[in-house]
């Protein structure tokens, strides 16, 4: 079997890693602020991730490992996927969504509130964020979690 088929718990580690930290450096580098659905999508990525640490360090038969792997990995790549092409609808305006501000406020007065609201940018679900004015990340991200997805299903199917 291929190193990637039997590193598989790694590699889902080490992508859902490689996916976090390209989209915060866009976020805090390159100052592409992540709308609220944005931010959501992310979630996906820790969960993996978690679930993929824990499978590496849990000694067990290979039955356990599997069973693991088929109920997080693939089902949190899976609602991923789901959540991410309602966010490129939502973008690509073939249906309507939220339109909320991913801005949160820490103010505890009124006066800090009110500077904090006037100097967020406000960043909308349905305005998507190019890359090379091409492709929004939220596109990059149905492509990256299916991928994902594809990936833990070839996997299992091999490994059974």
């Amino acid at each position: 079997m291929h190193i990637f088929f039997k590193n598989y718990i790694l590699t889902n580690l080490i992508i859902s890693i490689i996916v976090l930290v390209i989209v915060y450096v866009l976020q805090y580098f390159f100052g592409m602020i992540p709308c609220d659905m944005c931010i959501k999508e992310r979630y996906p990525y820790y969960l993996i991730g978690i679930f993929a640490t824990i499978n590496l360090f849990i000694n067990s038969n290979h039955l356990i490992k599997t069973l693991i792997i088929k109920l997080s990995i693939i089902s949190t790549a899976f609602i991923g996927v789901l959540y991410s092409i309602y966010h490129v609808g939502i973008e690509r305006k073939f249906w309507v969504g939220t339109s909320e501000c991913s801005s949160q406020n820490t103010a505890l007065d009124i006066e800090t509130l009110s500077a904090q609201i006037m100097n967020m940018p406000i960043i909308r679900c349905d305005e998507p964020t190019l890359l090379f004015n091409l492709i929004s990340i939220a596109e990059l991200n149905v492509l990256a979690m299916t991928l994902l997805l594809i990936f833990n299903i070839i996997v299992l199917y091999k490994s059974s």
